[in-house]
């Protein structure tokens, strides 16, 4: 997700049609320049360099427990074909998720670190001094957490959209540098789902910065946190659904990122954008990146 202010002007945007690296492409309205969905940058026309400001994104958890949390949220429903987006139980992907293929180019991915169609966490840090990340003591094992909807999108690779033909567009090259991505200070690290097959929370440090990745391999909810309660860093393990407990004994919605009981009950964690993404896209995307526990 993210935001479509830039520069002090709001954009609009629409699905070009074309592949970048083997993932779909936007477009703006306004300009009709080419922007990248997985890193938010222009990669074509007149705001080529420029990067949309990524928006912490929230777990994909059930409608029941979001109403719970949120009971003001307003529903964008999308029809689609005759009916509604979110009434349809059919995953047209579903022989893609299941075969080896590797996107649609034919490219032959070479970062064998992982399997290509392992899926990853991938997450992104703005780290103080972009020192290399250092690994954390894992979080205790627990229950798994609440049920969700349908399995999040895998990666790169789909095609389709308004607004053109499949193709490529533009040549590979290196990030942008506005917006709020600072190169010489991100780091980039996955956290391979199978790490998650008996716990839902891992406690972890990129740099400087500490982090709760937390993953419910039932409902497939992901969500990444800032560890730290002002400058108090705090270890979590899993409990039941998609709470936590920290080591002071406080209890912690994932859902929300509110502290439910103990000493910092009503205060809130910081919450760091994520995505749940096949390995050869996001090592495509970063290949400086690192894979945790390796």
């Amino acid at each position: 997700m993210y935001s479509r202010d830039l520069d002090g002007k709001t954009y609009t945007f629409g699905v070009s049609g074309k592949l970048w690296r083997d993932a779909l492409l936007m477009y703006d309205h306004q300009t009709r320049s080419l922007w990248s969905h997985i890193t938010g940058e222009a990669i074509q026309g007149p705001l080529k360099g420029k990067r949309l400001k990524m928006l912490a994104s929230m777990p994909q958890i059930a409608w029941k427990t979001w109403q719970t949390n949120y009971p003001n949220t307003s529903v964008l429903s999308v029809p689609f074909r005759g009916s509604m987006r979110e009434s349809l139980s059919r995953d047209s992907y579903q022989r893609y998720h299941t075969s080896q293929d590797t996107g649609v180019s034919g490219t032959e991915y070479t970062d064998d670190r992982l399997p290509n169609k392992s899926l990853v966490i991938g997450v992104q840090v703005q780290t103080k001094d972009g020192a290399p990340g250092r690994d954390g003591a894992d979080g205790q094992d627990g229950a798994d957490g609440g049920r969700g909807g349908d399995g999040g999108d895998g990666g790169a690779g789909g095609r389709g959209g308004d607004g053109g033909q499949d193709g490529t567009a533009g040549q590979d090259g290196a990030p942008g540098r506005s917006g709020n991505f600072d190169p010489y200070n991100t780091q980039f690290r996955a956290y391979p789902l199978t790490h998650f097959a008996e716990t839902t929370v891992i406690n972890d440090m990129v740099g400087e910065v500490p982090l709760l990745i937390f993953h419910d391999k039932v409902s497939f909810a992901t969500a990444v946190f800032k560890r730290n309660v002002a400058k108090d860093v705090r270890n979590f393990r899993s409990q039941d659904g998609h709470f936590v407990e920290d080591n002071t004994g406080t209890r912690w919605n994932l859902v929300t990122g509110a502290a439910t009981s103990g000493k910092d009950k009503g205060k809130r964690l910081e919450r760091l954008p994520a995505v749940n993404i096949y390995w050869f896209a996001w090592a495509r995307y970063y290949p400086q990146t690192t894979i945790y526990r390796q």
